[in-house]
């Protein structure tokens, strides 16, 4: 793992409901300062302040999280960013997920690398445990404390974003929802891109990306016309038959 990648930052739950906000306030074209200022208002009910400076509680935080994720991204993610929004203005929030699913990963690596795990425990066993998902990142991110705990924080997403259930049998073990199928090239280009971004690499096989665990909620279909060079991605042909993907320089 590079630097960036090795960082935990995911310290809180973040509702799904809350990233649908803070969309709808840049689809409305509202500067930084108003955003930032409605989602405090917005979680004002929420998440406390008590005990601590504005910027340091748990709401300040949490805000800290959802500006990162959409509003104040590193510069390599603005066009990626962008092209999300300009997808997500003709879709109903109902249909965001994906786009909040690909900028979390990208926003904070430690997100895509639990959902990864949690992928391939899903495809393996067609579960996943708590316990399991926080032996792998001690195992990745060494003992840190907050590597249990940030864990948890990207399996309660998963669970309150509608992703994964808790099982009836055993406390502590989840299983998948149904998936989401996608069909729509410019989506499945963008989530493509997500994921190269999220892994830290330029390029990597087509079908390794389209089966990628760390899309475990969603199932590409149909993937055809995307595949012509176009946008920031080129597709060419590495040997016999098989195909590749590349983030233009």
């Amino acid at each position: 793992m590079n630097e960036r990648h090795n960082q935990i930052g995911f310290n809180r739950y973040i509702k799904r409901e809350w990233l649908d906000f803070i969309v709808s306030q840049m689809l409305a074209g509202q500067p930084v300062a108003k955003i930032k200022s409605s989602v405090d208002d917005l979680l004002s009910s929420q998440l406390s302040v008590a005990g601590s400076t504005a910027h340091n509680s748990s709401r300040g935080k949490t805000i800290s999280m959802l500006l990162s994720i959409w509003v104040n991204v590193p510069k390599p993610l603005t066009q990626l960013r962008d092209d999300a929004l300009v997808q997500m203005q003709l879709l109903p929030q109902a249909d965001y997920l994906p786009f909040h699913w690909g900028m979390t990963m990208t926003a904070y690596p430690f997100f895509g690398v639990v959902a990864e795990s949690a992928g391939r425990s899903l495809n393996l066993q067609g579960n996943v445990s708590v316990t399991m998902l926080k032996t792998r990142m001690r195992e990745l991110f060494g003992q840190r404390e907050n590597v249990l705990r940030s864990t948890r924080y990207a399996l309660q997403c998963f669970s309150g974003w509608g992703l994964l259930r808790e099982t009836k049998e055993k406390s502590g073990v989840y299983e998948i929802q149904p998936v989401k199928r996608i069909s729509d090239d410019d989506l499945a280009s963008w989530l493509i891109e997500s994921l190269l971004f999220s892994n830290s690499i330029n390029m990597a096989s087509l079908k390794s990306l389209l089966q990628s665990p760390r899309l475990f909620p969603f199932q590409i279909i149909q993937f055809t016309t995307a595949r012509k060079p176009s946008g920031r991605l080129d597709y060419f042909r590495q040997g016999l038959d098989e195909e590749m993907v590349m983030l233009k320089k």
